[in-house]
């Protein structure tokens, strides 16, 4: 995320947004897209409406006043000075930052794991709508699994740095199965997705070549990225 936000330069490769290279990326591409960090820490001089106007003011006419007060006042965020406010309300105004201006590409980083089940959830469905409207892509990075079940239609397991399973989440709940296997004969290796004490995590099991009696469970995406990343 950080290389696709031009904040680091890649050691190898290339990371590109929007057809423009991100380390260097005009002003007109860096306005196309907007960032919520995992923790907010600028402006904590200002109020919170002094904030918004300020930054607002730098995107001119794609600033959406009307969808920014709306989730300010469901958030009941009032106008007083951020510093003061909880680490929670701190990270409403981060969300507030990132997309007002209605970015095309929203980088989201664990976005929402200081906010309460209700703001989680007023966001995350602002965010469905945004998509579903204007067709803005939404790169997310979490590990709440209701979340990422909730708003993505593709996902990427990463594991030591690498990525080491992507598909869309349908596939994972269509196609992906837990067998558990007590004895020989084993899924084939490039069917298994992850294996732990007699459990495997499989695509399509009835292309396996397994006995028609071995016990398969659906998948939860939560199950999933344990058997693969522990």
């Amino acid at each position: 995320m950080s290389a696709a936000l031009g904040f680091v330069k890649t050691d190898r490769g290339r990371a590109s947004v929007f057809g423009a290279a991100a380390w260097d990326s005009p002003a007109s591409v860096r306005k196309r897209i907007g960032f919520v960090p995992q923790q907010f820490d600028g402006f904590g001089w200002m109020k919170v409406d002094e904030c918004l106007r300020f930054v607002g003011r730098h995107y001119g006419n794609a600033w959406d006043d009307e969808m920014v007060a709306s989730l300010k006042d469901g958030w009941r965020l009032g106008d007083r000075k951020i510093d003061l406010l909880s680490p929670g309300d701190q990270q409403k105004v981060a969300i507030l930052l990132g997309i007002g201006h209605r970015p095309d590409l929203l980088v989201l980083d664990e976005p929402v794991a200081s906010l309460d089940p209700a703001a989680r959830r007023r966001f995350l469905r602002t965010s469905m709508d945004s998509n579903a409207s204007t067709g803005q892509t939404i790169l997310l990075s979490s590990h709440i699994a209701s979340d990422i079940e909730r708003v993505c239609s593709r996902i990427a397991v990463l594991h030591d740095g690498r990525i080491v399973c992507t598909a869309t989440l349908d596939d994972i709940k269509e196609r992906v199965r837990t067998v558990r296997v007590g004895r020989p004969p084993y899924p084939p290796p490039e069917r298994t997705l992850a294996q732990d004490d007699g459990r495997f995590w499989v695509w399509d099991p009835e292309e396996c070549g397994l006995d028609p009696a071995v016990r398969t469970e659906h998948t939860t995406l939560e199950d999933l990225f344990v058997a693969m990343t522990s």
